[in-house]
């Protein structure tokens, strides 16, 4: 009987090669692609070694697709030959190539053409970043987690193809999808098999006990034995028929006597040590022994099935790392979940580990995983099985429960150990968000993706931030997202424009200069705020194509006036952040001017003290580039930030601007207190000369001058204005108006 079940292989000596992780980029920015290749050069993930392939357009990465199967990770540009090319792509990979398994992460430079949350919610995608958020660390961390899913989806597919194999070759017994369902089909399918009443058949499997001690656990039985399911075989009322299982499990053999067969399926084929009593109460005839024989190998391989479907639950369900259900089971259960009348009572709640990727970047991953691990048993010790404890991704985790249970709140309060606040290894510091499933009407993806985006709307305030879900932050999602497209027609349609307000000398009376000022005029004539599109063109990008606009439309501006003989006034350009730390910006700078034929000294680039301080040695040597061509430097917004005075004195500037808040003080606030007398007296300390802006009325530009401070622009001057309706006020400056 064992020769019939047992199929041992020869030993065979193996090496396993470390993995060639393929990984495809896909951009048709020549530079991005060879910055990319630099930094996949030299990166060793998951112990082996990544492999790029290139693409330069759609087309060429969609033949790629279509011919290479193996590719664990594509990086892919959202706007390529079309604003849509990258989304098209992504849609033939998955339904016309028929390819799941690989890895998708978007990346754009101009993230308002493809939103994160309609993005994510349609199409298969794992991760999406704009290219300026994609530090090397970043990157480090977007390919571990999208190779580590490509890794086990393969593992998950293959095995399931191999599964599918074995399930189609086989009788009804391989349908079985837990040992439990096996084993009483088994013992169904044998009483018939020998014409047996189902009378007295019970199945067990050796476990390991304490100490190393095998022991035998009853999972499935029928007749007067079915009471004993779930028991140990030790507690069963019957010692003869608990004596001959032990025998067999003992001595790993099958039994063939008088009134019972006992039959014995080795782990190395069925996953596990089985044994299966059967109540003959005859001898069984040669045939009958016969047909058990072949039987018994189709059992080991429906044990050996259900040991692998097992094994692929694990996989598909459950987190590699921590052993707790991963993003795939909180889908399921929260699919589940939002279908349930119940619903309304039940809670989502996410926590983040705050600066979780600077811990690992700074003890290593090792401390990362304990740390990870350290969350999972705090959170999973202090639930029952109502909760569902989930790791989403990284270090991302959720809990879906009852209202009554789970509190964001009592969550956060299980990581303070105020006893030892300064222990090495304890989590200091979580974000989290609560989402009320009763207020939610879509699918489970679309949930945890708009939980997970208000969790980072939180995030951008601080560490430590717990917000609750609010579908009304989506609705803001979507008019910014509208604005940020009809800013895009605006710029096409060429209704976006500058507007100049004259900067003054206030004892000759002298225009200095003039600031430009972006101006957007919608169709039917009414103007948007400056205020309401500049950041949310900084914030997704979107400022470096409307940057480059206005400075080409303030240095027109600046050759205008040159050419009607004011050649002397400075023209005021704001820089953000993104177009100044641009690697070239210096040179896109010296084409604008060439282009427009503009002298470097009749321009002056203001930037805001924030941008001042970020990234301090890349902005002073672009300052001081700008400088040495003779351009002005200023500093906008002064004192509004919290920038350091020692690095004020090497910041290389002209000009400081006092900010109008401060200018709105004056006749309000007592001297003592007054902020723009100290800003002047800064500026004299370092140097600097000092303009003042949002001067409205005479007091404010006597008090101003009166403390050191010569120049200032405002509407006791003049409003901002256009070249033309300039040019005719400069020929009536200066007037006994102000």
């Amino acid at each position: 009987m064992d020769d019939q079940l047992a199929f041992r292989a020869d030993d065979q000596p193996s090496s396993t090669s470390p993995p060639v992780w393929r990984v495809l980029a896909v951009d048709d920015d020549v530079d991005f692609q060879r910055a990319t290749a630099f930094a996949l050069s030299e990166l060793d993930l998951l112990g082996g070694r990544i492999e790029l392939l290139q693409a330069f357009s759609c087309r060429e990465a969609a033949l790629l697709l279509a011919r290479e199967r193996d590719i664990a990770l594509v990086l892919l540009d959202v706007v390529m030959e079309t604003e849509d090319a990258g989304l098209r792509l992504i849609k033939a990979l998955r339904e016309v190539i028929g390819n799941s398994e690989t890895r998708v992460v978007l990346l754009t430079g101009e993230p308002g053409r493809a939103p994160a949350h309609e993005v994510m919610r349609d199409y298969d995608i794992n991760d999406y970043w704009t290219k300026s958020e994609l530090s090397a660390e970043r990157l480090l961390t977007v390919l571990t987690a999208a190779v580590r899913g490509y890794a086990q989806l393969k593992t998950v597919a293959s095995a399931r193809r191999g599964l599918q194999m074995i399930v189609e070759s086989s009788n009804a017994l391989f349908c079985s999808k837990n040992t439990r369902e096996l084993s009483s089909k088994i013992l169904s399918e044998i009483a018939v098999l020998l014409n047996l009443q189902a009378e007295g058949i019970v199945c067990v499997r050796a476990e390991e006990g304490e100490g190393g001690v095998a022991k035998a656990r009853i999972i499935s039985a029928s007749g007067r034995f079915r009471p004993s399911v779930d028991a140990s075989l030790d507690s069963l009322d019957s010692p003869e028929v608990a004596a001959v299982l032990r025998r067999s499990l003992q001595g790993q053999q099958t039994l063939c006597l008088s009134d019972c067969t006992v039959l014995f399926f080795p782990r190395f084929q069925a996953g596990a040590d089985y044994a299966c009593y059967v109540a003959t109460e005859r001898v069984l005839d040669d045939t009958e022994l016969e047909l058990l024989k072949v039987f018994s190998a189709s059992i080991s391989r429906g044990l050996y099935n259900v040991a692998l479907f097992s094994r692929l639950e694990e996989m598909a369900y459950q987190d590699d790392l921590l052993k707790i259900p991963n993003r795939n089971a909180l889908i399921r259960m929260l699919d589940m979940t939002l279908k349930d009348e119940s619903k309304a009572e039940r809670v989502l709640v996410l926590i983040d580990i705050d600066n979780f990727s600077g811990a690992n970047t700074a003890f290593g991953t090792g401390y990362g995983d304990f740390i990870l691990g350290l969350v999972a048993k705090r959170l999973c010790d202090a639930f029952d099985g109502n909760v569902l404890i989930a790791r989403v991704r990284d270090d991302l985790f959720a809990i879906l429960g009852p209202q009554t249970q789970v509190r964001a709140a009592d969550i956060v309060a299980l990581f303070r150990r105020q006893t030892r606040p300064y222990e090495l290894g304890q989590v200091h510091s979580l974000s989290s968000v609560t989402m009320n499933l009763g207020d939610f009407t879509g699918s489970a993806g679309v949930a945890l993706q708009d939980a997970l985006l208000t969790l980072k709307q939180a995030k951008r305030a601080g560490h430590d931030q717990h917000a609750v879900y609010d579908s009304r932050l989506l609705g803001a999602h979507a008019e910014a997202y509208r604005m940020l497209l009809a800013l895009r027609d605006a710029v096409e349609a060429g209704h976006i424009s500058v507007q100049l307000q004259p900067q003054i000398d206030l004892q000759t009376r002298r225009v200095t200069g003039v600031e430009a000022l972006a101006r957007w005029r919608k169709a039917d004539g009414s103007m948007v705020p400056p205020l309401s599109f500049i950041p949310l063109a900084e914030a997704t990008g979107y400022i470096l194509p409307l940057g480059d606009l206005l400075m080409r439309l303030a240095l027109q501006a600046a050759k205008e006036l040159a050419d009607a003989g004011y050649g002397d006034i400075r023209v005021a350009v704001n820089v953000s952040a993104p177009q100044l730390l641009q690697h070239d910006f210096i040179e896109r700078f010296v084409a604008h001017l060439q282009a427009a034929g503009v002298r470097p000294q009749q321009v002056e680039v203001e930037i805001t003290e924030s941008v001042a301080m970020r990234t301090f040695d890349t902005v002073c040597e672009k300052l001081r580039a700008l400088r040495e061509m003779g351009v002005n430097v200023a500093i906008d917004d002064f004192g509004t930030g919290f920038s350091s005075l020692s690095y004020l004195r090497l910041l290389p500037a002209d000009r400081l601007k006092i900010d109008r808040s401060f200018v709105l003080e004056i006749g309000q606030v007592s001297n003592e207190q007054m902020i723009a007398e100290a800003v002047i007296q800064i500026a004299a300390r370092v140097g600097m000369q000092v303009i003042a802006e949002g001067v409205e009325t005479r007091q404010q530009a006597d008090w101003i001058l009166e403390h050191g401070c010569r120049e200032a622009q405002g509407y006791l001057f003049a409003k901002a204005m256009g070249c033309s309706d300039l040019l005719r006020w400069l020929a009536d400056w200066p007037r006994d108006r102000a």
